[in-house]
């Protein structure tokens, strides 16, 4: 069973969307060391976090090699993520098992179209190796798959100043001529998590909807994310 793991935000400079988000209330997590972070991580205590990630368009010439060594669904994915332009990129569902062998064959089993599992690595600013697995599915409008992080990574106390407790909704828009291919991704998810699907002219993710906040976000400083409050569960009407 797959459940929402995080919602990747494409940004152009890394260090400035940290300082913004700092501005904003936020704690915010270098991916690795801040001279050379490619990314940074927005946690929460439960559920879904945030990667902002940055990846130069020349990135996107690789979209062949990748598909040559990794499936076509990892070529598309990877020119997909080099697009120009600030805001969401993608979804991430995630295993419990730091192994992705059984979920790529489940979902090769549902029909769903996929790419070779791949291992990935980064070092964190304080020098310790995390190890993960992804695979890439297809078409690359799709959420993408990875494994638990070894060792885990998150926080087990995270506190935001403005706030935000959880990411309490990810609303993803399917599009009619994805629909079908997304349903087959579909079967292999946790109903009871915190996405929620709509109709929409393209797919991917809508908006993040976060509980707790108590200060307005200036749109200025969030880099593209479209970042909502949530109405927590008891509090409607």
């Amino acid at each position: 069973m797959l459940r929402c793991s995080h919602v990747l935000c494409k940004v152009d400079d890394v260090g400035a969307v940290v300082r913004d988000y700092e501005a904003l209330g936020f704690t915010v997590e270098y991916g690795s060391a801040p001279e050379r972070a490619h990314n940074a991580l927005l946690w929460f205590e439960e559920g879904p976090f945030i990667e902002f990630f940055r990846l130069p368009p020349a990135f996107r010439l690789l979209k062949w090699p990748m598909a040559a060594v990794n499936g076509r669904a990892a070529g598309e994915r990877l020119a997909r993520w080099a697009r120009p332009g600030e805001g969401w990129s993608d979804l991430a569902l995630e295993t419990a098992d730091t192994s992705l062998a059984g979920v790529h064959t489940a979902l090769r089993g549902g029909d769903v179209h996929v790419s070779r599992v791949m291992n990935g690595r980064r070092e964190r600013p304080d020098g310790a190796l995390v190890r993960y697995q992804f695979l890439a599915t297809r078409p690359a409008r799709l959420p993408f798959v990875v494994s638990s992080y070894d060792p885990p990574q998150r926080p087990a106390a995270v506190h935001h100043p403005n706030g935000a407790r959880r990411i309490g909704r990810v609303r993803f828009g399917v599009s009619d001529r994805d629909r079908a291919a997304f349903d087959k991704l579909a079967a292999h998810l946790d109903p009871d998590g915190p996405l929620t699907v709509e109709a929409a002219p393209a797919t991917g993710v809508v908006a993040v909807e976060l509980e707790g906040l108590n200060t307005p976000l200036d749109s200025a400083k969030v880099h593209g994310a479209a970042l909502a409050t949530s109405v927590e569960e008891g509090e409607a009407g």
